[in-house]
């Protein structure tokens, strides 16, 4: 017993040890980013009382406005919004923490979220109307209570395997939180750029430094955890058939992994994931066989749903112009 005691006394020092040592690595890390002054890849947009960055492309009507999931930032659209941007506008942006997206000392609530996307769809710079909102993740989520709140703002959704908040089991949610903390603690001591870097020889050390930034960072670390606490800590509306009237709405569903003692919960969960597509008129469940992250493993499957939305929308919009127009006499 002894013995015993000894080893486990001398892990612990051993991981406090290396603890300190890659905190304070990490900052240093972190004052050599700084030191770089680098600009984000677009200008930093006023939204309230900060800026996130936003990136947009192409030209026309609807727009396209992506909203990430948990912990991801815009480059997470890449291999779907370029093929997009000849069809319409399209427009990402890194909530606050994320990407190029200063940090934010508010608590990153589910509210907090919409209220940047309703500052983003003000800015007649970005939209010239009511754009498409394609979330995914935690972005269904956010969409959706968008959408709920402002639905004249809203053109239609695409929702990718959109996490059912609404229905998320507490042990799920208590698991989450804490792999989140485990993710947060690596970034802090530095372990997660210690991997990154070492899966990157071939970088100079100022590839070294942007990458870290955007992908391995003690700071980059953080957020995910700080997002999910906003999401578990939000009220979120509950589906309601019909809420939505006739807005277009797409929901593209993976199935869900159950972890071992959870496929009862799981499966619920799944369900009211894809309940949905009940919250409109014309809603439209499409089934995949991919994984979480959808728009990664099948874009062309991403592309072909958004690029149907938005046919649908002009064809609706052309409609009811002509409508008008034999009613009056003229274009309105």
């Amino acid at each position: 017993m002894r013995w015993c005691g000894r080893v486990v006394l001398a892990m612990v020092m051993a991981v406090v040890a290396v603890s300190v040592f890659g905190w304070n690595w990490e900052r240093s890390e972190q004052r050599a980013f700084a030191a770089l002054n680098l600009e984000p890849p677009r200008p930093l947009v006023a939204a309230g009382a900060h800026r996130l960055h936003v990136v947009a492309d192409g030209a026309g009507s609807p727009g396209i406005l992506f909203i990430s999931g948990l912990g991801d930032d815009w480059r997470t659209w890449d291999r779907v919004a370029g093929r997009l941007a000849g069809s319409t506008r399209v427009v990402r942006y890194d909530r606050p923490g994320l990407g190029w997206s200063p940090r934010s000392d508010d608590a990153l609530t589910v509210d907090a979220a919409v209220a940047d996307i309703k500052a983003l769809l003000a800015d007649t710079a970005l939209f010239a109307g009511p754009p498409i909102l394609v979330g995914h993740s935690l972005g269904g989520p956010l969409a959706r209570q968008f959408a709920r709140q402002y639905p004249s703002l809203v053109a239609g959704m695409v929702l990718l395997d959109p996490t059912p908040v609404h229905a998320m089991p507490t042990m799920m949610n208590v698991m989450g939180s804490w792999f989140y903390r485990l993710m947060a603690w690596s970034g802090a001591v530095g372990l997660k750029r210690w991997r990154h870097y070492r899966a990157r020889p071939q970088l100079t050390r100022e590839q070294q430094l942007r990458s870290a930034f955007l992908n391995a960072s003690g700071a980059t670390s953080r957020e995910p955890l700080r997002e999910f606490r906003g999401a578990v800590g939000s009220p979120v509306l509950e589906p309601s058939r019909g809420v939505l009237a006739t807005m277009p709405l797409t929901v593209l569903a993976a199935p869900m992994v159950a972890p071992p003692g959870f496929a009862g919960a799981v499966a619920r969960a799944d369900a009211a994931k894809r309940l949905l597509v009940e919250e409109s008129e014309r809603g439209r469940l499409v089934e995949v066989t991919t994984g979480h992250y959808i728009h990664w493993e099948d874009p062309d499957t991403v592309v072909a749903e958004v690029l149907r939305m938005l046919d649908l929308i002009r064809r609706d919009s052309g409609t009811r112009v002509g409508n008008l127009r034999d009613r009056s006499g003229a274009t309105p």
